[in-house]
C-alpha cells in the first residue's frame, strides 16, 4: 500500500502541472508563489578538540523555494508540493561553495481530497504538531481528518490518525521480507468552550527491520548487521490559550518517549510552561518560561532560542542534549513599529550530570531584530553568545560560543 500511496502521490502532481498555469480562484490548474533567501553567516569555535578551537568561521547561503498549489478539476482534489533549487534539506543552510549545484529537493509533496466529514492527505506531509515535540518532520504519510463543528469556534474538534513509512527496508534481507520501519498515530485538537485549544499526539514506531548496513568492526568492511529496535510508542499533550482572547498567554507541554525510540536505557519525558502578558504596553510582550528533560528526552530543534534550539544556522544543541536539564529563560518581544520588531533572550540551563568534563551548566544571551522593508521583503538579523560551565577541567571546553547571521527574504 504504502508503495502505491507514494505512486499515486507522484502521478497526481504530474497530471495537474499541465494544467492552465496561474488560474483564477477555484478553478483547476496551477498557482505559484515561493520565498527566496540569502544569508550571512558566522560562528566562532563551534568546531572543537581537545585543546584548541576553530576560531571565527564565515560562509554565504541562499536558496529559492517554489510553492505548487494544485487544483483538480475533480470536486475539492488539490496536490501541494514545494521544491528548493539545492540538494539540502529544508531545515539545512544551503552553502555557497564555488561549485555548481544542480539538484532539486522536494519539501513536501502531497494531495488533499475530501471524502464526506473527511479529508485525506497522501504523500511527503507534516503534521505540524508543536515546535517542541513534532515540527517540520515529513516522512511519506497517508492520514484522514475529521473535523466536527468551525475548528476555529469553540466547540469544535479534529481527529486525525495516521499511517506512515518512517523508512523502507534497504537490506536484501528487509527488501525481501518486506519489513520496514513504520509509523502509526492520531492527532487530536479540540477548540474547549473557553476558546483555549488542547491537543494530544501518541503514535506508535513500528521496527520491523532485522538487518541494517554498517562496517564491520573487526574488519573494517561494509556489512550486515543486526537492526537495534527502536519500536515504542512516543506521545505528547499541549495546551494553550493562542487567540483565546486573554490578556495573558500561556503554554503548557508534557511529551513522553520510549527508550527503543530513543536509543536510551530509560523512558524519556520533557516539557515546558510559558506565561506572558502585554499588561505593561501593547507593543511590549515579556514571556518567562521553565521547563524540564529527563533520560534522554530531546525537543524539536525548532523549539528554542538562537543557540539553544532554534534555527540550525546557529544552533549549537537541542534542547535536551547534554543530560538531564532544567531550563528557564525570559524572552522580550518589543513591536517597535509595524515594521521593526526585537526579540531578546536570556536562558540559564541546569543539567544533572555528575562525570568528569561534562556539562554543568550553560548561558544564553541573544537577540533577533526583525525589518520590513516592503509587503514582500524583509532583513533579519540574529546574534547569540553561549557559555558553557563543565562539571570539572576548562580551557577551551569553557570557552564561549558566538554567532551572527543576517538575512534577506523576499516573498514572491
Amino acid at each position: 500500500m504504502k508503495k502505491v500511496l507514494v505512486a499515486g502521490t507522484a502521478l497526481m502532481l504530474a497530471g495537474t502541472v499541465a494544467a492552465q498555469a496561474k488560474p483564477g480562484v477555484d478553478e483547476p490548474g496551477v498557482n505559484l508563489s515561493g520565498d527566496a533567501r540569502v544569508t550571512y553567516i558566522g560562528k566562532q569555535d563551534y568546531k572543537r578538540a581537545a585543546d584548541s578551537a576553530n576560531g571565527y568561521d564565515d560562509f554565504f547561503e541562499s536558496r529559492v523555494g517554489v510553492n505548487f498549489d494544485a487544483l483538480s478539476k475533480a470536486q475539492g482534489v488539490s496536490a501541494k508540493a514545494r521544491l528548493y533549487f539545492d540538494g539540502y534539506g529544508f531545515e539545512d543552510d544551503a552553502p555557497w561553495n564555488g561549485e555548481e549545484r544542480t539538484e532539486v529537493s522536494v519539501d513536501y509533496a502531497y494531495l488533499v481530497a475530501p471524502l464526506g466529514d473527511w479529508t485525506i492527505k497522501a504523500g511527503r506531509v507534516n503534521l505540524d504538531y508543536s515546535k517542541f515535540f513534532s515540527w517540520n518532520i515529513r516522512p511519506t504519510r497517508l492520514l484522514a481528518t475529521y473535523t466536527h463543528g468551525d475548528i476555529k469556534k469553540p466547540g469544535s474538534m479534529s481527529i486525525t490518525p495516521f499511517v506512515g513509512v518512517k523508512k523502507e527496508g534497504s537490506t536484501s534481507v528487509d527488501a525481501w521480507d518486506d519489513n520496514d520501519f513504520m509509523e502509526y498515530g492520531l492527532v487530536v485538537k479540540a477548540k474547549l468552550q473557553n476558546a483555549w485549544n488542547l491537543a494530544g499526539y501518541v503514535r506508535y514506531d513500528e521496527d520491523q527491520r532485522e538487518k541494517m548496513n554498517g562496517i564491520d568492526i573487526e574488519t573494517g568492511e561494509p556489512a550486515l548487521l543486526d537492526n537495534k529496535d527502536r519500536s515504542g510508542a512516543i506521545a505528547d499533550v499541549f495546551l494553550n490559550n493562542d487567540d483565546a482572547g486573554c490578556d495573558f498567554g500561556f503554554h503548557a507541554e508534557l511529551g513522553y518517549k520510549a527508550a527503543d525510540v530513543q536509543g536510551t536505557e530509560d523512558d524519556g519525558i520533557g516539557g515546558y510552561v510559558s506565561l506572558s502578558t502585554k499588561a505593561m504596553s501593547p507593543q511590549f510582550t515579556p514571556t518567562l518560561l521553565v521547563g524540564a528533560t529527563k533520560d534522554g528526552f530531546v525537543a524539536d530543534n525548532d523549539f528554542g532560542f538562537v543557540m539553544v534550539g532554534g534555527e540550525l544556522s546557529t544552533q549549537v544543541m537541542k534542547v535536551g542534549d547534554g543530560g538531564d536539564l532544567l531550563f528557564g529563560a525570559l524572552v522580550a518581544n518589543y513591536k517597535a513599529s509595524d515594521r521593526l520588531s526585537l526579540t531578546g533572550n536570556l536562558l540559564y540551563a541546569d543539567f544533572d550530570n555528575d562525570a568528569p568534563e561534562t556539562l554543568d551548566s550553560a548561558v544564553e544571551v541573544s537577540g533577533i531584530i526583525d525589518y520590513a522593508l516592503n509587503e514582500s521583503a524583509s532583513l533579519s538579523y540574529k546574534a547569540g553568545y553561549l557559555t558553557p560551565s563543565l562539571t570539572s577541567g576548562g580551557g577551551v571546553a569553557e570557552d564561549a560560543y558566538f554567532a551572527h547571521l543576517l538575512r534577506l527574504n523576499v516573498n514572491f
